[in-house]
Formats: C-alpha cells, structure tokens, sequence
C-alpha cells in the first residue's frame, strides 16, 4: 500500500470520468480519487457512482488505489464509507481529511481498510506523533493549504513558512516508521515553482509529494528519490565497506565513514536497485 518508495501521489477527482480515466496511464506511485474538496457540494452523489463504475478498471492499474473520503465532522461520509465497502477489495487505503486522534479512531472504527492521515489543521500538527502511532495510519499528508487558512483565521495572514509543522510531521512519521508526504504545488504550470518546492519539502525529510497534475510526476519523482551523484556516492561506499579490513576506519571522499553512514548508502542502493 505504501513502500519507502512511494514517491508520487496524483489527485483525481471522483466528479471527472475523463481523468478517472486517464490516471489510470499515469506513472504515479499511488492514485487518491477525491471525494472532498475535488468534489463540488452537489456533485457528491454522481462522483461516488463514477468512482464505483471506475474502482476495477482503477485497481488494475499499476499504482496504488487511494480514496480520500470526507472528513468525519461531514454528513457525506457514511455514504463515502459505503461507497468504499462496496469496492473494499479494490481500494488499498483511504485518505482522511483533517486528521486527528480522535477522527482516526472514529474512521477505524467504521472501517477495516488502513489510513493515510491528512493533517491540515493546528490540532493535527500538534498531535502528528499519536496520529502516526495509530495501528492503522500508513502514512501522514500535509493538508498545507488548509493549514495555511487555518491560520489566517487566527490572524496569521501572512503565514508562509510552515517549515516548522512541516519538520514535525516529517519527525512523527519516521517515530512510527512510515512514510510522509508533502502538501501540492498550486502553480500548475510552473515547473520552477514546483522544483523549489520539490528541493525544500525534500530537505525537510519528506518521502513524497501530492501532486495535483500528471505534468508534475516526472519532476516530483525526480527530486524525492537518489539522484545519480547520492548512488554514485552510495556506490563509492558499499565498496570501501567491502574492502575495508573488519576492525579499520573507512574514509570515502575524504569524511569518515561510520554505521549511520552506510545504513543510509544501503537505504539509497536499495530504492536504486528497485
């Protein structure tokens, strides 16, 4: 459902049978059809009927098959969770929107199937770390847009920098060992906005991206996964490691090589290898 090399998640919404469609081509490591804020408000019940038409030829595909439901303060849910029992078999995890302890534990208890947490709102942030520990969260996404509006609403108008909620997201998820995913780029066409975006969210110990457009995929893969240098490098390592006497010090590239060192090189070769 989620591997440490789930790098790209496209957002689909469940209202569009053109791009239910045509996400099933896209080279994304897992698909969310959205039932919640891609959906207008009177458009719920006709998504959900595209979506059931649409689940088999979804899971066929190669990538994961997410369903991000409506939130659980929401009246559309109990049709949602409906919805997804009735494609159970076809649907590798749901997505939930303002994700909480306690929204957790109300999702979980109405369903089987795991949970990739949306944390968007201060309350979220706050309790990231008991979110992710929760058995059946898989992994944490960002909800930075709403967050940001959450904060505007507490007077925070000019809020821009959530590297911070950020940092604590990312933290949560590695304590529970799974992965974690950056909040979407807005500017659709805007392939430098998106690189900048891509190379902070990575620094900041991201896995991933949400992306909200096929066009952002390559790029977003690109930046979250081994460039060429980091294998090469990694490669540089394995074999000092291997030709090292078995009590001696290894130096690779002039800086000192110790255990936490070649766990990381492992960790790049790996995700290399696959």
């Amino acid at each position: 459902m989620t591997t440490p090399f789930t790098r790209t998640v496209l957002a689909v919404p469940a209202s569009s049978e053109r791009f239910l469609t045509k996400a099933q081509q896209a080279p994304a490591s897992a698909l969310m059809v959205d039932l919640e804020d891609g959906v207008a408000e009177p458009s719920k019940t006709a998504a959900r009927q595209l979506f059931a038409r649409a689940a088999k030829s979804l899971a066929a595909a190669p990538p994961a098959l997410w369903l991000r439901v409506n939130a659980v303060s929401s009246p559309h849910l109990a049709a949602d969770l409906a919805a997804a029992r009735d494609a159970q078999q076809r649907i590798d995890a749901l997505v939930l929107p303002k994700a909480t302890p306690a929204a957790v534990a109300d999702l979980t208890a109405r369903t089987d199937l795991p949970v990739v947490a949306l944390i968007e709102t201060p309350e979220g942030v706050e309790d990231a770390r008991a979110i992710a520990e929760h058995p059946a969260v898989r992994a944490l996404m960002f909800g930075e847009l709403d967050f940001r509006a959450e904060l505007a609403r507490s007077g925070g108008l000019r809020a821009d920098d959530t590297s911070w909620a950020q940092a604590r997201i990312v933290n949560a998820a590695a304590l529970a060992a799974i992965v974690s995913f950056a909040g979407p780029t807005a500017a659709v066409g805007d392939q430098q906005q998106l690189q900048t975006d891509c190379a902070r969210q990575a620094a900041v110990g991201f896995t991933g991206k949400l992306c909200i457009h096929p066009a952002q995929l390559d790029a977003v893969q690109a930046a979250f996964g081994p460039t060429p240098d980091m294998v090469a490098w990694a490669r540089r390592v394995e074999q000092a490691v291997a030709q090292a006497p078995a009590s001696g010090a290894i130096t690779v590239d002039g800086s000192m090589v110790d255990r936490p060192v070649i766990d990381r090189a492992q960790h790049i070769l790996t995700e290399a290898d696959q």
